[in-house]
Protein backbone atom coordinates (compact mmCIF):
# COMPACT_ATOMS: atom_id res chain seq x y z
CA UNK A 1 0.00 0.00 0.00
CA UNK A 2 1.61 3.38 -1.06
CA UNK A 3 2.59 5.19 1.87
CA UNK A 4 -0.05 8.40 2.30
CA UNK A 5 1.55 12.03 2.65
CA UNK A 6 1.19 14.59 5.73
CA UNK A 7 -0.97 16.63 3.48
CA UNK A 8 -3.86 13.66 3.06
CA UNK A 9 -3.41 13.02 6.39
CA UNK A 10 -4.38 15.84 8.09
CA UNK A 11 -7.29 16.56 5.68
CA UNK A 12 -8.83 13.04 6.55
CA UNK A 13 -7.81 13.50 10.36
CA UNK A 14 -10.13 17.05 10.26
CA UNK A 15 -12.82 15.86 8.60
CA UNK A 16 -13.19 12.90 10.78
CA UNK A 17 -13.09 14.76 13.61
CA UNK A 18 -17.52 16.88 13.59
CA UNK A 19 -17.12 20.39 13.06
CA UNK A 20 -18.68 22.78 15.99
CA UNK A 21 -18.61 25.68 13.92
CA UNK A 22 -19.91 24.27 10.56
CA UNK A 23 -19.92 28.56 9.12
CA UNK A 24 -17.07 29.48 10.09
CA UNK A 25 -14.34 31.23 7.15
CA UNK A 26 -12.32 28.23 8.22
CA UNK A 27 -14.57 25.21 7.49
CA UNK A 28 -15.98 26.85 4.25
CA UNK A 29 -14.13 25.73 1.32
CA UNK A 30 -14.86 29.06 -0.80
CA UNK A 31 -15.12 31.85 2.21
CA UNK A 32 -14.26 35.10 -0.21
CA UNK A 33 -17.58 36.84 -0.53
CA UNK A 34 -18.01 36.30 3.16
CA UNK A 35 -14.63 38.17 4.43
CA UNK A 36 -15.49 40.33 1.37
CA UNK A 37 -18.91 41.47 2.82
CA UNK A 38 -16.71 41.46 6.70
CA UNK A 39 -14.30 44.03 4.67
CA UNK A 40 -17.48 46.06 3.68
CA UNK A 41 -18.15 49.59 5.57
CA UNK A 42 -21.39 51.00 6.89
CA UNK A 43 -22.45 54.13 5.18
CA UNK A 44 -23.44 56.98 7.67
CA UNK A 45 -24.84 59.10 4.86
CA UNK A 46 -28.58 58.41 6.15
CA UNK A 47 -28.59 58.97 9.41
CA UNK A 48 -26.64 62.72 9.02
CA UNK A 49 -29.69 63.27 7.00
CA UNK A 50 -32.33 62.27 9.08
CA UNK A 51 -30.07 64.77 11.47
CA UNK A 52 -30.06 67.86 9.50
CA UNK A 53 -33.44 67.49 8.75
CA UNK A 54 -34.22 67.36 12.26
CA UNK A 55 -31.64 70.41 13.50
CA UNK A 56 -33.41 72.28 10.69
CA UNK A 57 -37.07 71.53 12.13
CA UNK A 58 -36.10 72.60 15.36
CA UNK A 59 -34.15 75.60 14.27
CA UNK A 60 -36.97 76.81 12.58
CA UNK A 61 -39.77 76.08 15.68
CA UNK A 62 -37.56 78.20 17.37
CA UNK A 63 -37.63 81.11 15.00
CA UNK A 64 -41.02 81.12 14.64
CA UNK A 65 -41.41 80.56 18.44
CA UNK A 66 -39.59 83.43 19.27
CA UNK A 67 -41.11 85.51 16.37
CA UNK A 68 -43.61 88.09 17.89
CA UNK A 69 -46.52 89.36 15.87
CA UNK A 70 -49.90 91.84 17.33
CA UNK A 71 -52.74 90.16 17.88
CA UNK A 72 -55.87 92.50 17.55
CA UNK A 73 -58.80 92.22 19.69
CA UNK A 74 -62.22 93.30 19.83
CA UNK A 75 -63.93 92.79 23.38
CA UNK A 76 -61.18 90.05 24.09
CA UNK A 77 -62.06 88.09 21.42
CA UNK A 78 -58.81 88.17 18.89
CA UNK A 79 -59.66 88.99 15.02
CA UNK A 80 -56.59 89.40 13.24
CA UNK A 81 -52.93 89.57 13.57
CA UNK A 82 -50.69 91.90 12.48
CA UNK A 83 -46.76 91.71 12.08
CA UNK A 84 -45.88 95.33 12.48
CA UNK A 85 -45.18 94.83 16.53
CA UNK A 86 -44.83 98.60 16.58
CA UNK A 87 -48.56 99.43 16.14
CA UNK A 88 -50.07 101.36 19.00
CA UNK A 89 -53.68 101.00 20.41
CA UNK A 90 -54.15 104.61 19.82
CA UNK A 91 -53.01 103.94 15.98
CA UNK A 92 -55.58 101.01 15.52
CA UNK A 93 -58.95 103.12 16.81
CA UNK A 94 -57.51 106.09 14.45
CA UNK A 95 -57.61 103.89 11.75
CA UNK A 96 -60.98 102.23 12.64
CA UNK A 97 -62.76 105.35 13.42
CA UNK A 98 -61.77 107.06 9.70
CA UNK A 99 -62.89 103.91 7.94
CA UNK A 100 -65.80 104.29 9.91
CA UNK A 101 -66.70 107.46 9.16
CA UNK A 102 -65.57 107.30 5.72
CA UNK A 103 -68.24 104.59 5.43
CA UNK A 104 -71.20 106.37 7.03
CA UNK A 105 -70.35 109.58 6.56
CA UNK A 106 -70.90 111.18 10.00
CA UNK A 107 -68.69 110.80 13.33
CA UNK A 108 -68.21 107.78 15.25
CA UNK A 109 -67.77 107.13 18.87
CA UNK A 110 -66.64 103.55 19.27
CA UNK A 111 -68.83 101.50 21.65
CA UNK A 112 -66.41 98.17 22.10
CA UNK A 113 -62.84 97.99 23.31
CA UNK A 114 -60.31 97.43 20.71
CA UNK A 115 -56.69 96.73 22.05
CA UNK A 116 -53.30 94.52 21.04
CA UNK A 117 -51.56 92.11 22.40
CA UNK A 118 -48.33 90.68 22.00
CA UNK A 119 -48.69 86.43 20.49
CA UNK A 120 -46.21 84.16 19.60
CA UNK A 121 -46.34 83.70 15.81
CA UNK A 122 -45.84 80.64 15.43
CA UNK A 123 -48.74 78.81 13.04
CA UNK A 124 -50.40 82.41 12.91
CA UNK A 125 -51.80 83.56 9.77
CA UNK A 126 -50.79 87.19 9.53
CA UNK A 127 -52.76 90.06 7.33
CA UNK A 128 -51.84 94.05 6.91
CA UNK A 129 -52.97 96.68 8.88
CA UNK A 130 -55.93 97.79 6.07
CA UNK A 131 -57.17 93.93 6.39
CA UNK A 132 -57.47 93.61 9.97
CA UNK A 133 -58.91 97.10 10.25
CA UNK A 134 -61.81 96.38 7.63
CA UNK A 135 -62.61 92.90 9.89
CA UNK A 136 -62.64 95.02 13.12
CA UNK A 137 -65.22 97.45 11.50
CA UNK A 138 -67.13 94.64 10.44
CA UNK A 139 -67.67 93.41 13.82
CA UNK A 140 -67.39 96.56 15.98
CA UNK A 141 -70.18 98.08 17.41
CA UNK A 142 -70.32 101.74 17.47
CA UNK A 143 -72.48 105.13 17.72
CA UNK A 144 -72.73 107.61 15.49
CA UNK A 145 -73.43 111.27 15.34
CA UNK A 146 -76.92 112.06 13.87
CA UNK A 147 -79.63 114.13 13.48
CA UNK A 148 -82.69 113.61 15.79
CA UNK A 149 -86.16 115.08 14.33
CA UNK A 150 -87.80 116.82 17.42
CA UNK A 151 -91.61 116.98 17.23
CA UNK A 152 -92.37 119.81 20.34
CA UNK A 153 -88.85 119.19 21.51
CA UNK A 154 -89.37 115.47 21.83
CA UNK A 155 -87.39 112.66 20.02
CA UNK A 156 -89.39 111.46 17.66
CA UNK A 157 -87.29 110.12 14.49
CA UNK A 158 -83.13 109.32 13.95
CA UNK A 159 -81.84 109.61 10.31
CA UNK A 160 -78.24 110.22 9.22
CA UNK A 161 -77.97 114.00 8.51
CA UNK A 162 -80.00 117.40 8.42
CA UNK A 163 -80.01 116.66 5.00
CA UNK A 164 -81.99 113.42 5.42
CA UNK A 165 -84.16 115.07 7.78
CA UNK A 166 -85.65 117.85 5.18
CA UNK A 167 -85.96 114.97 2.66
CA UNK A 168 -87.79 112.53 4.94
CA UNK A 169 -90.25 116.19 5.88
CA UNK A 170 -90.73 117.21 2.61
CA UNK A 171 -91.55 113.72 1.19
CA UNK A 172 -94.36 113.71 4.04
CA UNK A 173 -95.50 116.81 3.00
CA UNK A 174 -95.74 116.47 -0.59
CA UNK A 175 -97.39 112.53 -0.01
CA UNK A 176 -100.31 114.67 1.67
CA UNK A 177 -103.68 114.21 0.10
CA UNK A 178 -104.78 118.01 0.20
CA UNK A 179 -108.28 119.42 1.10
CA UNK A 180 -109.83 120.36 -2.10
CA UNK A 181 -109.83 124.01 -2.05
CA UNK A 182 -106.49 124.36 -0.43
CA UNK A 183 -103.05 124.31 -0.67
CA UNK A 184 -99.69 125.06 0.42
CA UNK A 185 -99.12 122.00 3.08
CA UNK A 186 -96.75 122.29 6.16
CA UNK A 187 -96.93 121.23 10.12
CA UNK A 188 -98.96 122.82 12.33
CA UNK A 189 -96.76 122.03 15.03
CA UNK A 190 -93.29 122.63 16.08
CA UNK A 191 -90.46 120.72 14.52
CA UNK A 192 -86.57 120.98 14.77
CA UNK A 193 -83.81 119.06 14.78
CA UNK A 194 -80.88 117.57 17.12
CA UNK A 195 -78.04 116.23 17.35
CA UNK A 196 -76.98 112.89 19.07
CA UNK A 197 -75.19 110.18 19.48
CA UNK A 198 -77.26 106.82 19.07
CA UNK A 199 -76.49 103.01 18.03
CA UNK A 200 -75.84 102.49 14.16
CA UNK A 201 -79.10 100.12 14.47
CA UNK A 202 -81.05 103.01 15.75
CA UNK A 203 -80.57 105.38 12.58
CA UNK A 204 -83.53 105.28 10.02
CA UNK A 205 -83.23 105.84 6.72
CA UNK A 206 -85.27 108.25 4.38
CA UNK A 207 -88.01 105.96 3.38
CA UNK A 208 -88.32 104.67 7.12
CA UNK A 209 -88.18 108.13 8.64
CA UNK A 210 -91.05 109.32 5.64
CA UNK A 211 -93.22 105.94 7.31
CA UNK A 212 -92.90 107.47 10.44
CA UNK A 213 -93.50 110.93 10.25
CA UNK A 214 -96.23 110.08 7.72
CA UNK A 215 -98.51 107.66 10.29
CA UNK A 216 -102.11 108.12 10.05
CA UNK A 217 -105.13 107.03 12.55
CA UNK A 218 -108.40 107.78 12.34
CA UNK A 219 -110.40 110.51 14.72
CA UNK A 220 -113.90 111.43 15.11
CA UNK A 221 -114.81 114.69 15.72
CA UNK A 222 -117.18 117.09 15.28
CA UNK A 223 -117.34 120.04 13.11
CA UNK A 224 -119.58 123.02 12.67
CA UNK A 225 -121.22 124.31 9.95
CA UNK A 226 -120.15 127.80 8.77
CA UNK A 227 -121.56 129.53 5.40
CA UNK A 228 -120.44 128.76 2.83
CA UNK A 229 -120.31 124.77 3.33
CA UNK A 230 -121.30 122.59 1.08
CA UNK A 231 -121.73 118.88 1.73
CA UNK A 232 -119.20 117.38 -0.68
CA UNK A 233 -117.11 120.08 0.75
CA UNK A 234 -117.22 119.34 4.31
CA UNK A 235 -116.43 115.86 3.25
CA UNK A 236 -113.72 116.74 0.79
CA UNK A 237 -111.58 118.18 3.40
CA UNK A 238 -111.86 115.63 6.22
CA UNK A 239 -110.91 112.82 3.39
CA UNK A 240 -114.18 111.37 3.56
CA UNK A 241 -116.61 110.43 0.48
CA UNK A 242 -120.32 111.76 0.61
CA UNK A 243 -121.32 108.33 1.19
CA UNK A 244 -118.72 107.95 4.75
CA UNK A 245 -119.96 111.21 5.67
CA UNK A 246 -123.86 110.02 5.58
CA UNK A 247 -123.22 106.84 7.18
CA UNK A 248 -121.37 109.05 9.73
CA UNK A 249 -124.24 111.21 10.30
CA UNK A 250 -127.78 109.14 9.75
CA UNK A 251 -129.63 112.03 10.57
CA UNK A 252 -129.34 113.23 7.16
CA UNK A 253 -130.00 112.17 4.23
CA UNK A 254 -129.73 112.89 0.19
CA UNK A 255 -132.95 115.35 0.33
CA UNK A 256 -131.63 117.09 3.38
CA UNK A 257 -127.73 117.08 2.75
CA UNK A 258 -128.12 120.42 -0.05
CA UNK A 259 -129.90 122.47 3.20
CA UNK A 260 -126.74 122.80 5.36
CA UNK A 261 -127.41 125.86 8.21
CA UNK A 262 -124.76 127.44 9.48
CA UNK A 263 -124.23 126.18 13.12
CA UNK A 264 -125.31 122.81 12.46
CA UNK A 265 -122.94 120.18 13.70
CA UNK A 266 -122.02 117.20 12.05
CA UNK A 267 -119.73 114.20 13.12
CA UNK A 268 -116.80 113.70 10.97
CA UNK A 269 -114.28 110.04 10.61
CA UNK A 270 -111.28 110.75 9.16
CA UNK A 271 -107.80 109.10 8.36
CA UNK A 272 -105.55 111.99 9.43
CA UNK A 273 -102.01 111.81 9.81
CA UNK A 274 -100.34 111.48 13.25
CA UNK A 275 -98.39 114.88 13.21
CA UNK A 276 -101.27 117.35 12.21
CA UNK A 277 -100.46 119.43 8.85
CA UNK A 278 -101.87 122.70 7.84
CA UNK A 279 -103.12 124.28 5.02
CA UNK A 280 -104.63 127.56 3.46
CA UNK A 281 -107.39 128.77 1.42
CA UNK A 282 -107.71 132.06 -0.01
CA UNK A 283 -110.43 135.05 -0.33
CA UNK A 284 -110.11 137.63 -1.92
CA UNK A 285 -112.11 140.24 -1.60
CA UNK A 286 -112.28 144.27 -3.32
CA UNK A 287 -112.93 147.20 -1.56
CA UNK A 288 -113.01 151.33 -2.13
CA UNK A 289 -110.44 153.49 -0.75
CA UNK A 290 -111.91 156.80 0.04
CA UNK A 291 -110.33 160.05 -1.07
CA UNK A 292 -109.44 162.42 1.00
CA UNK A 293 -110.33 166.08 0.76
CA UNK A 294 -107.06 168.28 1.73
CA UNK A 295 -107.75 172.53 2.19
CA UNK A 296 -105.21 174.98 1.14
CA UNK A 297 -105.54 178.49 1.99
CA UNK A 298 -105.55 181.45 -0.09
CA UNK A 299 -103.96 185.00 1.95
CA UNK A 300 -104.80 187.21 -1.26
CA UNK A 301 -108.30 186.09 -0.97
CA UNK A 302 -111.48 186.44 1.58
CA UNK A 303 -112.52 184.46 3.76
CA UNK A 304 -115.54 183.84 1.43
CA UNK A 305 -113.68 182.35 -0.85
CA UNK A 306 -113.91 178.55 -1.56
CA UNK A 307 -113.22 176.94 -4.97
CA UNK A 308 -112.24 172.60 -5.95
CA UNK A 309 -109.02 172.65 -7.85
CA UNK A 310 -109.07 168.55 -7.81
CA UNK A 311 -111.56 166.56 -7.50
CA UNK A 312 -111.44 163.65 -5.79
CA UNK A 313 -111.12 159.70 -6.89
CA UNK A 314 -111.87 157.02 -4.86
CA UNK A 315 -109.06 154.03 -5.08
CA UNK A 316 -109.13 150.38 -4.65
CA UNK A 317 -108.04 147.66 -2.79
CA UNK A 318 -108.03 143.91 -2.39
CA UNK A 319 -107.85 142.15 0.99
CA UNK A 320 -107.06 138.62 0.72
CA UNK A 321 -108.44 135.95 3.37
CA UNK A 322 -105.35 133.04 4.30
CA UNK A 323 -108.26 130.80 6.40
CA UNK A 324 -105.77 127.97 7.81
CA UNK A 325 -107.17 124.70 8.23
CA UNK A 326 -105.72 121.63 9.82
CA UNK A 327 -106.10 117.89 8.75
CA UNK A 328 -108.98 119.70 6.41
CA UNK A 329 -110.65 121.63 9.41
CA UNK A 330 -110.82 125.47 9.70
CA UNK A 331 -108.59 126.04 12.64
CA UNK A 332 -107.87 129.54 13.53
CA UNK A 333 -108.13 133.04 12.34
CA UNK A 334 -107.51 133.85 8.54
CA UNK A 335 -104.38 136.21 7.87
CA UNK A 336 -105.09 138.95 6.10
CA UNK A 337 -103.17 140.95 3.56
CA UNK A 338 -104.10 144.11 2.15
CA UNK A 339 -103.03 145.14 -1.95
CA UNK A 340 -104.11 148.56 -3.36
CA UNK A 341 -104.81 148.11 -6.89
CA UNK A 342 -105.48 152.13 -7.59
CA UNK A 343 -104.42 154.81 -5.98
CA UNK A 344 -107.15 157.53 -4.26
CA UNK A 345 -106.73 160.75 -5.70
CA UNK A 346 -107.62 163.20 -3.18
CA UNK A 347 -109.89 166.00 -3.43
CA UNK A 348 -108.31 169.67 -3.28
CA UNK A 349 -110.20 172.72 -2.05
CA UNK A 350 -109.26 176.11 -2.16
CA UNK A 351 -110.57 178.73 0.77
CA UNK A 352 -109.07 182.62 1.08
CA UNK A 353 -107.85 183.21 4.62
CA UNK A 354 -108.16 187.32 3.64
CA UNK A 355 -108.96 189.59 6.45
CA UNK A 356 -109.81 193.37 6.07
CA UNK A 357 -107.60 195.55 8.54
CA UNK A 358 -109.11 199.28 9.69
CA UNK A 359 -106.27 200.85 7.99
CA UNK A 360 -107.71 199.36 4.61
CA UNK A 361 -111.25 200.85 5.20
CA UNK A 362 -109.37 204.83 6.12
CA UNK A 363 -108.01 204.46 2.88
CA UNK A 364 -110.77 203.01 1.16
CA UNK A 365 -112.72 206.06 2.03
CA UNK A 366 -109.95 208.49 1.02
CA UNK A 367 -109.90 207.17 -2.34
CA UNK A 368 -113.72 207.41 -2.49
CA UNK A 369 -113.65 211.34 -1.33
CA UNK A 370 -110.81 212.14 -3.72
Amino acid sequence: MPPRNNRQLRIREKSSKPMLFPLHPSNMKDNSVYMKKRRKKYDPTPVIFIILVLLLLCAAVFFFANMKVLAVMVNDETVGYIKDTSATETELNNMVLAKLKQEVGNNIEIVDKLSLRSASGLFKKTENSEQVVAKVCGIVSYNQEAVTILVEDKEYCTVANVESARKALQTVLERYKVPEGTAQPEFAIKINTGTVFVENSQVSTVDEAVKILGATHDVEKNYTVVSGDTFGLIASRAGMTEDELLKANPTITEQTKTSLQPGQVLKLIANEPVLPIRTYSWETVKEEIPYKTITRNNSSQPESYSREIQEGVNGTKEIIRKIPYVNGVQQGEPQLTEKVTKEAVNRIIEVGTYVPSNNDNDEDEEEQEE
